[in-house]
């Protein structure tokens, strides 16, 4: 909120004068291709007479970071793995976005100056990796990129009302709307910072609370309800999942996301012709949303739909070859055709993508079963028993095996 008790100065600073000293440490990792980014930026932010130190922060943060990625994207286009993805450097600032982390060093405010000095580390590799990765899935790269937009705008709109003020001083209209336009990039900031959370760290415990702040400061913003609803369907917590989405379609029935984790939820509570219809128009909203398809897909398997269900496998596959799950519904239904061979490199494939995820091992070595490879079979039991999976425990504490 902005503070009024601030004393109003009498020459407005330009909206961004600011210093920044900049290091960039490149250390060479295992290979040549492999290395440790480190960008450390410190960052001064000149306030106005409408910001308060809450403000201050908010503004200075985000343009830190955008300097941040921008130089990180600078350095990533000229990588050759990169180059191969024929990126410009803004798609890749937008990428890495929702991928890096950024870390505060220091921060200090004296009642006129914020300055921030930040730290942001990256694997080149893994870095790289995940970029494919995002730019595989066509919603997902979207998404990134209206985030990136948004952020520009508001600090374009900032900037335009600090501009004037210079020229004839603040006013209430003019205030509010500076207000808002912070209260959108502190909003989008912690969206951002949930997406990182959630893809990136993994960490859906923090990325819910960072989804939190942002319902808090944006109580209309659809993605974050929907973000929401895919972690509480993560967890298993659906009537959650369902209640969540419901409330991202009532604010935005355009969002294809919602309508995905709506079905998503109906899944987990068994209402397979709900999920299929949810799905449905999900895919009707985004026709390039792989997660859409390759949940159908597990939808008509519980059908027993099996032909349909390796069709939105493929169709998954085919949308983004990166995405394991939807090599793991391919697997499921080509099994459940009695295509073991064939399933059985699909489970290799999840298995490649996400050596973590259990169910692959699980479903792999169902199939060398039946192929008669039981040495094989029983590595694979093993494997998903060690990584916790339940029903592995129970097959092979049943013959006798231990893990």
């Amino acid at each position: 909120m902005v503070k009024h008790k601030m004393k109003k100065r009498n020459t407005l600073m330009n909206v961004f004068s600011f210093f920044i000293s900049l290091s960039v440490f490149l250390f060479s990792a295992s290979s040549v291709q492999a290395k440790s980014l480190t960008y450390i930026k410190e960052y001064s932010y000149q306030a106005s007479e409408l910001d308060s130190k809450v403000t201050s922060r908010t503004v200075a943060l985000a343009q830190v970071k955008k300097i941040l990625l921008e130089e990180l994207g600078t350095y990533l286009v000229s990588e050759s793995a990169v180059k191969d993805f024929e990126l410009t450097k803004d798609q890749v600032s937008s990428l890495t976005a929702g991928i890096v982390m950024t870390v505060i060093l220091d921060e200090r405010w004296d009642g006129k100056t914020y300055t921030l000095r930040v730290k942001m580390t990256a694997d080149t590799e893994e870095l790289i990796k995940s970029i494919n990765s995002v730019r595989n899935n066509q919603s997902q790269a979207k998404d990134l990129s209206e985030i990136r937009e948004k952020t520009d705008e508001a600090l374009r709109k900032i900037e335009i009302l600090k501009k004037e003020m210079e020229r004839a001083g603040a006013d209430r209209t003019t205030e509010e709307k500076y207000v808002k336009a912070v209260s959108e990039l502190n909003s989008i900031d912690w969206y951002k910072k949930g997406y990182a959370l959630r893809y990136t760290a993994k960490n859906n415990q923090e990325a819910m609370k960072a989804f939190d702040k942002v319902i808090e400061i944006d109580p209309g913003n659809a993605k974050a309800y929907a973000a929401r609803a895919a972690i509480y369907n993560e967890w298993g917590q659906y009537s959650k999942g369902l209640k969540e989405s419901e409330k991202a379609v009532s604010i935005d029935r355009q969002l294809a996301w919602a309508f995905h984790t709506h079905g998503w939820a109906h899944i987990g509570m068994n209402h397979t012709v709900q999920a299929i219809a949810d799905f449905n128009k999900a895919i009707e909203l985004d026709p390039q949303f792989a997660w859409s398809y390759s949940h159908r897909s597990w939808a008509y398997f519980l059908r027993k739909d099996y032909q349909q269900a390796l069709a939105d496998a493929d169709k998954a596959v085919q949308l983004d070859p990166e995405l394991y799950q939807a090599y793991f519904r391919k697997g499921k239904a080509l099994a459940a055709l009695n295509n073991i061979r064939e399933a059985i490199k699909n489970f290799t494939k999840a298995i490649e993508l996400n050596p973590e995820f259990s169910w692959s091992y699980l479903q792999r070595a169902y199939s060398f079963l039946k192929t008669a490879e039981t040495s094989r079979a029983m590595d694979d039991f093993r494997k998903a028993a060690a990584m916790g999976n339940d029903e592995a425990k129970a097959y092979l504490t049943k013959k006798g095996i231990q893990w």
